[in-house]
């Protein structure tokens, strides 16, 4: 269900509970109304609680991925450096003329 479903349960829950005066035989919308609020309010909390874990988890994987990255540059920049006898870039080395 997500904000805006749960914002209208509980926009929908109170008009039932507090603005509409009809009361018919076979349901008691005094009732309805309280339980479509509380569902609506269980469904805020509920997708805000799912929001926060999953940017949490998108930021870990993020960062992951970034440590990895640059743990990878950094190794090929060692193997670049050690094959080249010390220059730092094999790219420039292998364009210069011999």
């Amino acid at each position: 269900m997500g904000m805006g479903g749960s914002i209208f349960f509980l926009v929908l829950g109170a008009i039932l509970a507090f603005a509409v005066r009809v009361e018919p035989d076979w349901i008691d919308l005094g009732i309805t109304g309280w339980i479509f609020m509380i569902a609506g309010v269980i469904g805020i909390i509920l997708t805000s609680w799912f929001a926060k874990r999953k940017r949490r988890l998108h930021h870990e994987i993020h960062q992951t991925y970034q440590q990895d990255r640059m743990a990878r540059r950094q190794a090929v920049r060692r193997a670049d450096a050690a094959a080249d006898n010390g220059h730092s870039n094999a790219v420039y080395d292998a364009e210069e003329p011999v």
